[in-house]
């Protein structure tokens, strides 16, 4: 690869010098001329455009409403820059007019309404978006993956976010917490400082399965720590509110999408770092092109670097990433892709802080660390996927993902404190733990999706099967108590030792699914979208469990479970759509109803209604929803027993509004408001109704000065604020109060290669707890004011 990226510069650079010797003229040929690699399936004709942009750098200039109902049949191959624009307008009525080597306008042909006109000059690359964001320097895209296939924001019928690559990067997002934590309705529950160990709660229920690139992952409570390095990804898509159709059993509060970046047709090479407060360190590199002469095979590599001391005392955290991915063009319609990625997470992290049985939290120095000074972390995660993607001629794909992943915790041995304060003294207890962790999963997804003519008018239709297989090793041992002191904690010092791991769970389990889903043209403004799953699930486990009380062997069978969705689509106008949806999941329990055998599944429902709207030609998306969500059939504890039955409920209701993208080339935007209530209709201990804030809100704001005097700079800066969040423990109240946090930037870019910013966050220095729990612990401190100076090249 080194010798093939090595001639790719030299040609490159010889290109170059040689055109701009010829002059403008023999400069616009050699530009017309110059081969690339594309890969562009069939569709809308404006996103087929915005893709062609995305790999030449041309610009392409056309108002929207040129292009508005055309399609592209797509493109696949090496072809000169002319010849590829030309194929993806056949059919079109529209033609290329070249101005120079960097901007095309687009003229109708003539026997077109009789005339030969010009078209005005709006960019096409900013103004119409395909899925990929890398490069396009939006806060939003052309179209989401998420629900197999490409739709479009304001054709989904639920509340969706993305998160762009350029977004990932103005922010500093180098972790999957880092990007949910700005994302509209969602909250973070900490579980630890110097490490990723968190949960994603959405609509006031945890996040327990990931999807990448539309294949399902597990992930809930220590299961988020092994999420890569957000460098290895194009964008970070959600989707709020249940998603069984597409996802299988899960929580009812929504899916998070992870979409890789993919080889791309022509070499580019670009590199970060990163150096901030509290001697935080990050670094990547990501180098991709052609392999072969003809571009039929690609390849990309991603590495990434950090290593970051907390801003509590001793927590820290290294964390190694490196990620490969070929792709070879069977034809120029399949294309065979084989990847994969490692990534290794070792820290010493701190497990929050004790509070008094008042329920008065602590008022210490956020530094203080009042665990073992060998607390250690050592986890390590291997993946690896295939896929065969096919486009097919009427514009439909399919498409057959295979992925692999094993997380093994080899080491985790830490203390964390489990005993109040004393108010007097500041005495407490810390109880120590050795664990061990090991998960494998295995996921496969195959689905074909293409249009259908019926009744005079064109419907689309899905067809899908799934499959995921989980094996789980938990052990552990310990439960020794020591005392501390945290007004004093330099006089902590707790010993090591190595407890045997004789209790814990393991468990194995198998769901098979077919989904599918049709949409319905019905006439010119409404879209009558039926879906449906059936899902086959078996698990088997082994509970040796002390501290929880459960010894068991539970076994749980399901047998051709059906998953109904439901959803019309009114098509105000071009750019504003009207949804109304109803959207379910399905999720196994593994708490015992006696015997061996455990509780009926929980089952959520979800009624949504919305507006959602493009500005700008699709630059900028709003939207705006109300929804309630019922999960019903929630494990219950009866008496005093160590059994249980599904009788709790809990109710999820409110409304959201978010506006994300482009207000011009240079000015972007993402601001997002959620209103969540949640209610039990029992006494079931439910910690989301109270960690999630009924009050929450994101803005971020960037922009860049293209010319004048400030010609380079940019400026940007945002808020996050939340309302007051609490926990009971034993009719006690413990709670954190409303917050803001700002955040405040500043950059420049040197020329079109190497930029740099400097970002403050918690400008204000506010001083608030993140998340609070109990007296005994797992209280955290957010992070003080802190800078980092990002500096960032590209070729």
């Amino acid at each position: 690869m080194k010798t093939t990226a090595t001639r790719a510069v030299l040609g490159l650079a010889i290109a170059l010098g040689s055109t701009a010797l010829a002059g403008p003229g023999h400069a616009l040929a050699a530009a017309q001329a110059q081969v690339y690699r594309f890969d562009i399936p069939a569709q809308p004709l404006d996103a087929a455009l915005a893709a062609f942009s995305a790999v030449t750098r041309v610009q392409v200039l056309v108002p929207g409403e040129f292009t508005q109902g055309l399609r592209s049949s797509g493109l696949s191959g090496s072809y000169p820059q002319d010849q590829a624009l030309a194929r993806l307008l056949q059919g079109t009525g529209l033609r290329a007019a070249y101005i120079d080597g960097d901007s095309v306008t687009l003229e109708r042909q003539r026997g077109v309404n009789d005339s030969a006109l010009q078209l005005g000059a709006v960019k096409i690359d900013s103004s119409q978006l395909g899925t990929t964001t890398e490069g396009t320097g939006s806060y939003t895209t052309g179209s989401l993956t998420l629900g197999k296939g490409e739709q479009k924001l304001k054709d989904i019928p639920q509340s969706v976010s993305v998160v762009t690559r350029q977004r990932l990067d103005d922010q500093n997002m180098n972790s999957l917490q880092d990007a949910m934590r700005q994302v509209t309705g969602t909250t973070i529950k900490s579980y630890n400082t110097g490490s990723n160990l968190n949960d994603v709660y959405m609509r006031g229920f945890p996040v327990d399965m990931v999807q990448v690139d539309g294949v399902t992952q597990p992930t809930g409570q220590g299961d988020m720590a092994t999420a890569f390095d957000l460098a290895m990804y194009d964008r970070v898509e959600v989707l709020r509110g249940p998603s069984g159709l597409y996802q299988g059993a899960g929580e009812p509060g929504g899916t998070i999408n992870l979409v890789r970046k993919r080889a791309l047709g022509q070499f580019a090479l670009s590199g970060e770092l990163s150096a901030g407060t509290y001697d935080r360190y990050h670094s990547t590199v990501d180098v991709t092109g052609p392999l072969n002469s003809d571009g039929s095979l690609r390849g990309r590599f991603v590495t990434a670097y950090e290593n970051n001391q907390a801003f509590v005392d001793y927590a820290q955290n290294e964390r190694p990433m490196m990620y490969g991915r070929l792709e070879y063009d069977l034809s120029p319609a399949t294309t065979l892709t084989l990847g994969g990625a490692y990534q290794r997470n070792k820290s010493v992290p701190a497990f929050g802080l004790p509070a008094y049985d008042s329920g008065k939290l602590l008022d210490v120095k956020r530094s203080t660390f009042v665990d073992a000074k060998w607390n250690e972390l050592d986890e390590r995660v291997w993946e690896s996927f295939f896929e065969v993607d096919h486009a097919l001629d009427d514009g439909g794909q399919f498409k057959t993902s295979l992925t692999y992943r094993d997380a093994e915790a080899p080491t985790r041995n830490f203390t964390w404190t489990d005993g109040s304060v004393n108010p007097e003294t500041g005495a407490s207890s810390a109880v120590a733990y050795n664990y061990y962790t090991h998960i494998k999963t295995l996921g496969l997804d195959s689905f074909v999706t293409r249009p259908f003519e019926a009744f005079g008018r064109t419907h689309e239709l899905t067809l899908g099967a799934d499959y995921q297989h989980v094996d789980k090793d938990f052990r552990y041992g310990g439960r020794e108590y020591f005392d501390i002191n945290v007004f004093d904690p330099g006089s902590i010092n707790i010993p090591k030792v190595d407890y045997a791991m004789d209790n814990g769970n393991s468990s194995k389990s198998n769901q098979y699914g077919v989904y599918g889903r049709t949409k319905i043209s019905a006439n010119d403004w409404l879209d009558v979208i039926l879906g449906s799953r059936v899902i086959w699930f078996d698990s088997d486990g082994h509970n040796a469990n002390p501290f929880f009380n459960e010894f068991s062997d539970p076994h749980s069978s399901v047998r051709r479970k059906v998953i109904p969705y439901g959803a019309l689509v009114a098509k105000l106008t071009p750019e504003l759509s009207a949804y109304a949806s109803y959207t379910t999941v399905y999720k196994p329990q593994t708490q015992m109803a006696g015997g061996n055998s455990t509780v009926d599944p929980r089952e959520g429902k979800q009624y949504e209604l919305g507006l959602k709207r493009e500005f700008f030609d699709g630059r900028l998306n709003g939207s705006l929803s109300v929804f309630r969500i019922y999960d019903e059939n929630r494990a219950q504890q009866i008496g005093q027993t160590p059994f249980y039955e599904a009788q709790a409920k809990v109710r999820s209701q409110g409304w959201e509004t978010e506006l994300s993208g482009n207000l011009t080339d240079n000015w972007s935007l993402s601001t997002g408001y959620a209103f969540t209530r949640l209610e039990s209709g029992s006494q079931a201990d439910y910690q989301g109704i109270s960690i999630t804030p009924k009050h929450n809100f994101n803005v971020w704001t960037r922009y860049a000065f293209a010319d004048g005097p400030l010609e380079g700079f940019s400026v940007g800066g945002g808020v996050r604020v939340v309302s007051s969040t609490y926990y009971t423990r034993n009719q006690v109240d413990f709670v954190q109060g409303g917050y803001s946090v700002a955040t405040a930037q500043v950059g420049y870019r040197f020329n079109k290669h190497l930029s740099a910013t400097l970002t403050a966050n918690n400008l204000f220095d506010r001083v608030y707890y993140e998340r609070v729990d109990s007296a005994w612990g797992s209280n955290f401190y957010g992070e003080p004011r802190n800078l980092t100076l990002k500096l960032r090249a590209t070729y």
